[in-house]
C-alpha cells in the first residue's frame, strides 16, 4: 500500500534512525511525538489520524528492522517553552529513539535547536520555514513538507501569468506569514518586472 505524505513520517523517522534501530532488536522503536493538537486541531488531528494508521501499517508488516514502533505523543498548546520542556521530558524520562512532530514553524525552530543541543535525530513533519534546514539547519534535523520558498516558486510561476500589476499581500503575522510575503514580493517582481505591491496587510 502506498504511504501517504503524513504516514511518511513515521516510515522516514524510523528509515533514519535505522542505525540506532539496528542495535535495539526486540525492543520497540521509541518515537517522541510533539504537536499542537489543542492549539490547530483542524490540522493535527488528521495528521495524528495519519501517524497512527501508519504505525499500525508498519508494525502490521513486522516493524522496522524486526522492531515494532511505538509512538509517545505530547501537545505543545502551540508554545514554544512548552515544546522544549516536553522534548526533554520524553528524552530523559521516556528514552525516546528520536524526536518528530511539530505544526508551526516556531515550535519546529524550537525543537530542532533541543535536537541539536541533545544529539538527537528530528524529523520535522509540518513546519514551513525555510530557516529550519537553511539558516538554523543542521545534519540532525529533516523536513518532510516542502518549505515557504518551494510552496510560493510554485504560487508565483501561476501568478505570473496574471494581467494583474498591482498587488496587495494579506497574511498571517509571524514566521510562516512574514516569509511567505518576502518570497513572494521578490519571485514576483523578478518573473514580472512591471508589477508593484502597493499594500500589505
Amino acid at each position: 500500500m502506498p504511504l501517504t505524505r503524513r504516514s511518511l513520517l513515521v516510515a522516514a523517522s524510523a528509515t533514519l534512525a535505522a542505525p540506532a534501530i539496528a542495535r535495539g532488536a526486540g525492543k520497540p522503536v521509541l518515537i517522541g511525538e510533539i504537536n499542537s493538537y489543542t492549539a490547530a486541531p483542524a490540522f493535527t488531528l488528521p495528521y495524528r489520524n495519519g501517524w497512527q494508521l501508519a504505525v499500525e501499517q508498519i508494525n502490521a508488516a513486522g516493524g522496522v528492522l524486526g522492531r515494532p514502533i511505538e509512538v509517545i505523543s505530547r501537545d505543545d498548546a502551540g508554545k514554544p517553552a512548552n515544546a522544549i520542556r516536553l522534548a526533554g521530558e520524553l528524552l530523559n524520562e521516556q528514552n525516546v529513539d528520536l524526536l518528530a512532530g511539530g505544526y508551526l514553524s516556531n515550535i519546529g525552530l524550537a525543537i530542532s535547536d533541543f535536537a541539536k543541543q541533545k544529539g538527537k535525530l528530528y524529523i520535522a513533519g509540518e513546519p514551513l520555514t525555510d530557516a529550519l534546514v537553511w539558516k538554523d539547519g543542521h545534519r540532525l534535523c529533516f523536513r518532510l513538507r516542502p518549505s515557504t520558498y518551494m510552496q510560493v516558486a510554485m504560487l508565483v510561476a501561476e501568478a505570473a501569468k496574471l494581467p494583474a500589476k498591482r498587488w496587495v499581500t494579506v497574511a498571517p503575522n509571524y514566521e510562516y506569514g512574514t516569509s511567505a510575503v518576502k518570497w513572494f514580493k521578490q519571485l514576483l517582481m523578478q518573473a514580472r518586472p512591471d508589477v508593484r505591491f502597493v499594500a500589505e496587510q
